[in-house]
C-alpha cells in the first residue's frame, strides 16, 4: 500500500458522519472504530486524537463490509480472531476489502465459525446458503482497483438513489453520481430552508434523491 495512497491517508468524515451515511448505528460504528474493551479496531481509520475526520475511504469501504457481515449474522464482537484467519489465508493486511471475500473468504468465515477457535462468531440460525448471499450482496457495491484495493463504493442503503465514493472526485465525498453533486450540499441547502423542488432544480437530481438525503441525513422528510 503506497504511503501516498490518498484512499489510505486523507480523512474523509468523522465518525457519526461516516455511520449515518452508511446508515449504522452510532455507537455500532463508534466501537468499530475505536475497538471494543478487549480488542483494537477493527477499521483502518486515522489518529483519532490528531485529525477530526479520521474515517479514510479504506475505512469507510471497511465499514461497509462489515456491516454486511453483521447482516449477515456475524457477532462483530467476536470477529478479530476470524479476521486473523482471513490474513494468513490473504497474505495481507486490508483483509475485510479484499476482492478474494467475495469468494474464498466467505467459505474461510464459514469454515471458522465451525471451529472451536471460531464458536459463536456467526449467530446459529444463519444458514450457509444465506450467509454467502448477504455477503456477496454487499460487495457488488465495492468495486477493486488492480492491485485489488476498492477504488469506488457504492452506498447500499441509498439506492435507488445511487450515491457513490470515489477520492477521485469531490475529494472523496459522497456524491449522487448521475451528476456529482455533493450529498452534504445538498442536505445542507434543505437544512436551511430550501424546498426540495428548488434544492433539486439547483443541484440536477431528482426529488427522490432530495428527499433520500434528507431522510438520512437529516433524519426526516423533505
Amino acid at each position: 500500500m503506497p504511503t501516498t495512497d490518498a484512499r489510505f491517508t486523507d480523512g474523509l468524515l468523522n465518525l457519526a458522519q461516516a455511520g449515518r451515511y452508511l446508515r449504522v448505528p452510532q455507537q455500532t460504528f463508534h466501537r468499530w472504530a475505536r475497538g471494543y474493551v478487549r480488542g483494537k479496531p477493527l477499521l483502518h481509520v486515522l489518529n483519532q486524537d490528531a485529525t477530526p475526520l479520521p474515517v479514510t475511504f479504506i475505512a469507510l469501504a471497511e465499514g461497509h463490509v462489515l456491516e454486511g457481515l453483521r447482516d449477515a449474522g456475524v457477532r462483530t464482537q467476536k470477529i478479530r480472531p476470524a479476521l486473523e484467519k482471513l490474513r494468513q489465508e490473504f497474505g495481507r493486511d486490508y483483509v475485510l476489502v479484499a476482492p478474494e471475500l467475495a469468494t474464498d473468504g466467505i467459505d474461510v468465515l464459514w469454515d471458522f465459525s465451525k471451529s472451536r477457535a471460531g464458536q459463536g462468531l456467526i449467530a446459529g440460525d444463519t444458514g450457509q446458503h444465506v450467509f454467502k448471499e448477504i455477503v456477496q450482496d454487499y460487495l457488488q457495491y465495492v468495486a477493486w482497483d488492480n492491485d485489488g484495493f476498492p477504488i469506488n463504493l457504492v452506498l447500499r442503503h441509498w439506492q435507488p438513489s445511487k450515491v457513490a465514493v470515489d477520492i477521485r472526485r469531490s475529494f472523496g465525498q459522497p456524491i449522487f453520481a448521475g451528476t456529482g453533486a455533493r450529498v452534504a450540499d445538498v442536505a445542507g441547502m434543505l437544512k436551511a430552508g430550501e424546498e426540495a423542488e428548488t434544492v433539486a432544480e439547483e443541484f440536477g437530481i431528482s426529488i427522490n434523491d432530495v428527499r433520500t438525503a434528507a431522510r438520512i441525513l437529516l433524519g426526516r422528510a423533505a
